[in-house]
């Protein structure tokens, strides 16, 4: 929805100020994270509640997106506040499923109709859909089969950049009657694709230059570095859970009571 577009901006503009505060160690920078996942996830519910509630617009898609959108910008901020609980790993599979099938929906049918007018803008919708999906399938992978789920980000990256290249190598094609560029036709999709591709290319980034040591790594003063690994491995699928516990799990129950012994001690 167009009135909410300030806001995301103004999100994404927080979200990048948090992480480079993060990275340069200032423990704050992870709150200002996760609240802005959370406020992501007011704005996706608060969409899915306007659209319900208009009954000649109401679009059960729209709604089916909107909903899986606000359950990954909620587990999104629960993790940076580390807030933990059972199975959530299998109901961000979930959604994230949910939204990689509704955009390989979205894939089909758009081709179909600009197809049918122009085939070359068709094609260039493709590959930018494309990359939405499998960007999506690579993120439910990442928990259960990592190196699938890397080759998948490598491979949207690679249909993303195609995508670029065409639109700027043509500006305007003649759809319905009308000059359309590879751009402006994403605007009249009205769904959340250039959010989640904004989204795609700041995680991808940051994920290249961290791994070539451009950039540090998130940092947070809350819990020791090693608490982190643990999480990192955990959530990348190198670490299986045992009876529905992980060893970060462990490893912050017993640092929470070494601290509270520590402060006893001191008293």
């Amino acid at each position: 929805m167009k009135r909410f577009n300030p806001i995301y901006y103004l999100l994404f503009i927080l979200l990048i100020m948090g992480a480079f505060a993060s990275m340069a160690q200032n423990s704050y920078g992870l709150t200002v994270m996760g609240v802005v996942g959370f406020l992501f996830g007011l704005l996706f519910l608060a969409e899915f509640i306007l659209v319900a509630r208009n009954k000649e617009h109401r679009s059960l898609l729209f709604l089916a997106e909107a909903a899986c959108l606000f359950v990954l910008a909620i587990l999104f901020g629960l993790r940076l506040f580390y807030i933990y609980f059972r199975l959530a790993e299998e109901v961000f599979a979930v959604a994230g499923l949910g939204l990689a099938l509704i955009y390989t929906s979205k894939m089909i049918r758009r081709y179909r109709e600009l197809g049918s007018e122009n085939h070359t803008l068709a094609l260039i919708s493709l590959f930018f859909h494309a990359s939405i999906v499998i960007f999506l399938f690579s993120l439910v992978l990442a928990p259960f089969a990592l190196g699938i789920a890397q080759w998948g980000g490598i491979i949207s990256l690679l249909l993303l950049v195609i995508y670029l290249v065409a639109a700027l190598g043509r500006k305007k094609y003649l759809v319905e009657g009308e000059n359309q560029t590879a751009f402006s036709m994403i605007k009249l999709f009205r769904d959340h694709s250039v959010i989640i591709v904004s989204l795609f290319i700041l995680f991808t980034l940051y994920t290249g230059l961290n791994r070539i040591g451009v950039l540090p790594g998130i940092y947070s003063d809350q819990f020791p570095q090693e608490y982190f690994r643990l999480v990192e491995k955990a959530s990348s699928g190198q670490e299986k859970s045992l009876d529905g516990n992980y060893r970060h799990e462990e490893f912050k129950r017993q640092y929470e009571l070494f601290l509270e012994h520590r402060k006893g001690d001191n008293k």
